[in-house]
């Protein structure tokens, strides 16, 4: 044979079958792409310079791009042979030698890798910069943008993808030295038998669907929700294929039972088709369902963490900026160095014409535990307490209130106006419950309770909390407003401050310190920094997944047109009118394309108590974000479904009516 026999063969077989090889080698491109866009963005030292989140983000968004390359090249390698087995047959029964077939299809391999490396890393280099924009506008990152072609991204992406169609070459290799050409010749029109009743996998189905659902719905804390959100994953994806594969073979013959129903053109030809090939259709509605709620999952959760990022930072802080001083007994000080630096910092923001509210506190923190409707100090950290004198409430909030020894006043975040408290034995009457700005000290999210407590004065609180356990150690607690436009200036005005005067004492050595510095701004950033990164992912990896499951969609119906197109050959030469089949094919496609989306909704109508849950602890505030985001997700993937439905129908009657 001449040189170029096998190259000519294969390039050939390429256009030949470009019906097929075109959307392949289109997927694998957008792959390749995909993948050199995201590591690109992950090892790029501006970004790794700017933040520490995003990185570490994107990081984890390449392994997932690898690890679903894998498993979808090999999904629609599969279908590609499936499509070819007759044609390989020919070659044999014409006289080529299995080893001739080999040669030809290594040489399919080659130029499809070289097709798919060379145009996904080509359009994945003009789209990394754009995709960097996009990044940096989300992240709300300040970093030099420049162009380059990172060789470790290049020789990565050809290292992987190199790989994985070498591997499918070889399965394909393996597959045709085992089968003879008789049984690749009917390989492709090889249907699957009817399948029998599977009791005991629709009971492993409803058993681990059930049970993922369970854990959804009857989680009650972000923590639990975080540790148990990957276990009920995988319950619900293995319910889901257990269900389609072997539920599905149960409603289908129960309908068939249904004369009514069955013994109706549309739905006897459609029915009686999916029963014979449930096996195959199943595992693919499966895993468009399960594709499609990572979708709405990781669409409507990015977008509502990066929307709630302003809601998030007012739970958390309601000061734009605070700080707590804890004093130094041994400092003697300590009381004049506070005063100097409160007057320092308003003055500096009066300088820069920033307007502001400053509030300065001594208060007592520790924290206590609720049994029986008392409150017991020490031990486990349940309830933080802020501890308040009269005095300084009064002084501090300009009020003008007076307490007995036994009364105080009460501020909670949980709602609570008992007339009555137990501290530690100790009974106070609640003479009021206050709701005064910025009167909760809010430390941390991570507890459900927060109060504080005004005592009448410290001799009171001293023997409250006569405890050796206790060590109560004033602080000065600041907190201080301003407006939005000014939070960026003011913020680094009031740290470098902060900065300059926070240094031991040159003679003593001895310094007071702050603790629990924080401010709005600084929050933003930080969670800019790591929602938009996420948001950022999701958009990635939800139009990767969307890719998938149109070309699972389009692969499918293009594989069944041809196997159905001699049986509706047959149907319509028996008295089915073109109307019939028509109406039959858009009974059998309606159920492919919408049955994954409706139980993929359904999922997500489960998992949303566990979302929420777990956004409790990412600090989202809102349920009814979430519930909008999911709900414009869910109508604009239905949108998408429809437009590939009606293009997929048009396609797979095409195919039958020749």
């Amino acid at each position: 044979m001449k040189t170029f026999f096998y190259p000519r063969l294969a390039l050939s077989n390429i256009k030949k079958n470009a019906q097929i090889y075109l959307p392949y080698l289109i997927t694998s491109s957008f792959t390749v792409m995909m993948f050199y866009v995201i590591h690109s963005l992950a090892i790029n030292e501006g970004l790794k310079s700017e933040s520490s989140n995003a990185p570490v983000v994107l990081q984890l968004g390449t392994y997932v791009v690898m690890i679903f390359s894998v498993i979808f090249l090999f999904y629609l390698n599969s279908f590609l042979m499936k499509r070819r087995k007759k044609e390989i047959a020919l070659y044999n029964i014409l006289g080529m030698e299995k080893k001739h077939v080999m040669i030809m299809m290594f040489y399919e391999t080659l130029f499809t890798t070289l097709f798919s490396l060379v145009v996904g890393v080509m359009i994945g280099a003009l789209l990394s910069k754009l995709m960097f924009l996009l990044l940096v506008k989300l992240t709300g990152l300040n970093t030099q943008i420049f162009f380059e072609i990172p060789i470790q991204t290049v020789l990565f992406a050809c290292t992987v993808y190199v790989s994985i169609f070498l591997i499918a070459y070889l399965v394909n290799v393996i597959h045709i030295k085992m089968t003879n050409p008789i049984e690749l010749l009917k390989g492709g029109q090889t249907g699957e038998k009817e399948p029998r009743t599977k009791i005991l996998m629709t009971i492993i189905g409803i058993v681990t669907l059930g049970s993922g659902y369970y854990i959804a719905q009857t989680i009650q804390e972000p923590i639990s929700a975080l540790l148990l959100f990957f276990v009920a994953v995988v319950l619900v994806i293995i319910g889901t294929y257990c269900l389609f594969t072997a539920g599905s073979i149960v409603i289908l013959k129960s309908l068939k039972k249904n004369k009514r129903y069955y013994y109706q053109t549309r739905h006897f030809t459609s029915i009686s088709q999916m029963i014979y090939r449930m096996k195959q259709n199943a595992v693919g509605l499966a895993s468009i369902c399960i594709l499609c709620t990572c979708i709405l999952v990781m669409i409507s959760s990015t977008v509502s963490l990066y929307l709630g990022i302003e809601d998030s930072v007012k739970i958390v802080q309601d000061e734009s900026y605070r700080f707590a001083i804890y004093l130094n007994n041994e400092d003697s000080t300590a009381t004049k160095r506070i005063e100097y630096l409160n007057q320092r910092i308003q003055n500096e923001l009066a300088e820069q014409q920033i307007q502001s509210v400053y509030l300065e506190r001594m208060i007592y923190d520790i924290s206590c535990v609720e049994e029986s409707g008392q409150f017991k100090t020490g031990g486990v950290r349940d309830i933080p307490l802020t501890l308040m004198t009269l005095d300084e409430y009064n002084r501090v909030f300009h009020q003008n209130k007076v307490l007995k020894d036994n009364e105080i006043l009460w501020a909670n975040d949980f709602h609570d106006e008992q007339q009555a408290l137990t501290i530690d034995d100790h009974s106070f009457q609640v003479k009021e419950v206050i709701y005064d700005n910025h009167i909760l000290v809010k430390d941390d999210r991570n507890y459900e309770k927060n109060m504080t407590i005004v005592f009448a004065n410290e001799d009171v609180i001293h023997q409250t909390f006569d405890n050796d356990d206790l060590d109560l150690i004033p602080f000065a607690y600041i907190s201080i407003d301003f407006a939005d436009k000014d939070e960026k200036v003011a913020t680094q005005t009031i740290n470098d401050i902060i900065d300059d005067e926070w240094k031991p004492d040159a003679k003593t050595g001895l310094q007071y310190y702050s603790c629990a510095r924080s401010s709005q701004y600084d929050m933003k950033v930080m969670m800019q920094s790591a929602y938009g990164s996420l948001f950022f992912l999701g958009i990635f990896l939800g139009i990767l997944f969307l890719m998938a499951a149109i070309l699972i969609m389009y692969y499918k119906q293009l594989s069944e047109g041809y196997e159905d197109q001699h049986r509706f050959e047959i149907m319509q030469n028996v008295g089915m009118s073109k109307k019939e089949v028509k109406q039959t094919i858009r009974s059998q496609v309606l159920i492919f394309f919408f049955l994954p989306l409706i139980v993929a909704v359904i999922h997500m109508a489960f998992a949303f108590k566990m979302i929420v849950q777990m956004f409790s602890y990412l600090l989202v505030s809102k349920q009814s974000l979430f519930v909008w985001c999911t709900a414009i997700s869910v109508v604009i993937l239905a949108v998408i479904y429809s437009i590939v439905y009606s293009l997929t129908a048009k396609t797979y009657y095409k195919i039958v009516k020749n």
